[in-house]
């Protein structure tokens, strides 16, 4: 039982500013494999059905109504999940490390917001480049760590290894079909960022750099990775029990996620994965850590929910603040898709710190675990 009298299943000691997993005794009820149930059902069945009714309504009716609902998926991000579940960041740090390691990580966490925001005022093409590599690496990942079996048993760089084709396989097909799909669409998100951060001027090699031909070539380089990459992962990792399943579920949900991107807008589908998928599954990591609850009933999720938006507050309402100001200087109609562009500056300036974050929480729960391949003790965010 936890302090708000919740049952949990991990519990996170900390001492001495390090973070140890420890998997508590729980106690095996009738509720286990309803429990188990719902969690398929609410983080990856409730996902796939929205996107893959999106993607069918995209294919019946056409691709004009996801131009005009584009900027839904991000507005909406902006306040429930999607956003929250980055700004909620610090309070995990405060969670699970204690004095000077929190105060360390906190400084880390927000001078390398400040790098990349000084960065992408002087090298605005570089960093967008440096940020598709990023969100294929964090979308690829954090896929991967909410499957079972754990796709990285083992230590060193067996680990790394594993890593990279796990994020390669399942993170390289969400922006590869858009790319390749909808490049001059594709390519016009970019540029619109770029003119409204730099006030209508445009860098002259940004039209070599965002070419139709260029952005379909990078697609078609991405979706041939990922395919490349998936099946490796399949040849080298089907003597783990389970995998072969893991595999077909993972074929399972690009199958629904490059759909979507196949027949909706670019802005409209990457939005939607970020929301519903991305973001989504990841409130399922932050529970236990953030609001001391398992989410595996209607009323435990609905609690994680709520606590887990107002731990992230304190980064939320600056935010909000700071892009709602930025919307109405910047731009010269106040659309909704020039506030969903703009929203896009947000997350290619937080992301970098925000998977550093994930990435050192990752590795220090191998570590804790020992490395051991049994215990799949990942920790996600």
């Amino acid at each position: 039982m936890n302090r708000f009298g919740d049952p949990v299943a991990l519990d996170f000691p900390v001492r001495r500013g390090r973070i140890f997993l420890r998997v508590a005794a729980v106690k095996v009820d009738s509720t286990a494999p309803r429990s188990s149930t719902f969690d398929a059902v609410v983080f990856r069945g409730l996902p796939l059905a929205v996107m893959l009714l999106a993607a069918a309504f995209g294919l019946l009716a056409g691709s004009a109504w996801s131009k005009i609902a584009g900027p839904g998926p991000w507005i909406l991000s902006l306040f429930f999940v999607g956003l929250p579940h980055g700004a909620a960041d610090l309070a995990v740090a405060h969670r699970l490390c204690a004095g000077r390691s929190t105060t360390r990580l906190c400084v880390v966490y927000l001078a390398g917001i400040a790098v990349v925001c000084l960065l992408f005022r002087s090298a605005p093409l570089l960093v967008i480049l440096l940020f598709t590599v990023l969100s294929i690496w964090h979308f690829g990942l954090s896929h991967a760590d909410n499957q079972s079996p754990a796709t990285t048993p083992g230590c060193g760089l067996a680990v790394r290894w594993r890593q990279v084709l796990a994020a390669l396989a399942r993170g390289s097909s969400v922006l590869g079909v858009p790319m390749l799909a909808w490049p001059k669409e594709t390519a016009q998100v970019a540029q619109q960022l770029l003119a409204l951060i730099h006030s209508g001027t445009m860098q002259q090699p940004s039209e070599a750099f965002f070419a139709v031909a260029t952005v379909r070539l990078a697609g078609l380089c991405l979706v041939g990775l990922s395919g490349c990459a998936l099946v490796v992962e399949m040849l080298t990792a089907g003597h783990v029990p389970g995998a072969w399943r893991r595999s077909w579920e993972t074929l399972v949900d690009l199958f629904v996620i490059g759909l979507l991107a196949l027949t909706t807008d670019p802005l409209f589908s990457v939005g939607l994965y970020f929301l519903v998928w991305h973001a989504w599954r990841h409130m399922r990591m932050l529970a236990p850590i953030v609001a001391d609850t398992q989410p595996d009933r209607l009323v435990n999720l609905g609690r994680s929910l709520r606590r887990i938006h107002i731990a992230a507050l304190p980064l939320l309402i600056p935010t909000w603040a700071a892009l709602l100001a930025i919307w109405w200087l910047l731009s010269a109609t106040h659309s909704y898709r020039d506030l969903a562009i703009l929203s896009l500056a947000v997350y290619v300036v937080v992301t970098p710190s925000h998977d550093l974050l994930v990435d050192y929480l990752r590795t220090r729960g191998e570590a804790a675990s020992g490395c051991l391949s049994q215990t799949p003790a990942t920790v996600s965010l």
